[in-house]
């Protein structure tokens, strides 16, 4: 259908090709601004799959340390002594993780 209605106007003698590159350079745009939000959600979809951490670990990232409260798919939420931290997951996949784990040590 798309194709169809970029084709009509250039049988009829209309110079279509302003309207192809503008299509590119819009899809170019849109596909730049949702990098970062596509990134963060398939490094969600990682985090949830692979579980490197689990809620109710103490990890430290990033200068961040804490408990981990919740994991979605954009956010992992961090609560640390005095404040609630939302770290991007691609940010959690591309540096070093410490996962200090509550259970070790107890029989």
């Amino acid at each position: 259908m798309i194709i169809g209605a970029i084709r009509t106007p250039g049988t009829v003698g209309v110079d279509v090709s302003a309207l192809v590159a503008g299509l590119g350079l819009a899809g170019f745009a849109i596909g730049f601004a949702l990098r970062d939000a596509v990134s963060n959600t398939l490094a969600g979809v990682l985090v949830l799959m692979y579980q490197p951490f689990r809620v109710g670990d103490d990890i430290k990232t990033g200068g961040v340390a804490g408990k981990v409260i919740s994991i979605d798919l954009r956010y992992t939420t961090i609560e640390g002594e005095a404040e609630r931290y939302l770290v991007p997951n691609g940010t959690l996949l591309k540096g070093p993780v410490t996962v200090h784990d509550v259970g070790a040590g107890t029989a």
